[in-house]
């Protein structure tokens, strides 16, 4: 009967040993997935994060860039105000020494 019961008791104890080690392997699986799924969203943030850096990179260059265009555009705009009002102002010259021109053209034709 002792023995009946130390057997029962070992088969009843290697069953439970047998699970828990199914169980240790089981959860060792799960830690092996999880640290898979962690290493790969460590990838995956430095990969995004170098995307950010290049990101702001070309955004700070095309801001640089935009300032520069629009300081040339400004100059230009400037320079053709100045064009502008230098052609007026030759235009008036011209239309004046026109004028005179012809004044002197009638004069000449009054005493010949």
């Amino acid at each position: 009967r002792l023995e009946e019961s130390e057997g029962v008791a070992v088969k009843t104890g290697k069953k439970a040993l047998g699970k828990l080690e199914g169980r240790v392997r089981e959860l060792e699986g799960q830690l092996d997935d999880e640290a898979r799924r962690h290493s790969d969203a460590q990838k995956n943030l430095r990969k995004c994060e170098r995307r950010i850096k290049e990101l702001t990179f070309q955004s700070d260059e095309d801001k640089k860039n935009h300032e520069r265009m629009q300081d040339l555009v400004d100059k230009l705009q400037q320079k053709i105000k100045t064009y502008k009002r230098q052609i007026e102002e030759a235009e008036e010259i011209a239309a004046l020494n026109l004028a005179k021109f012809r004044k002197a053209q009638q004069e000449l034709e009054e005493r010949a």
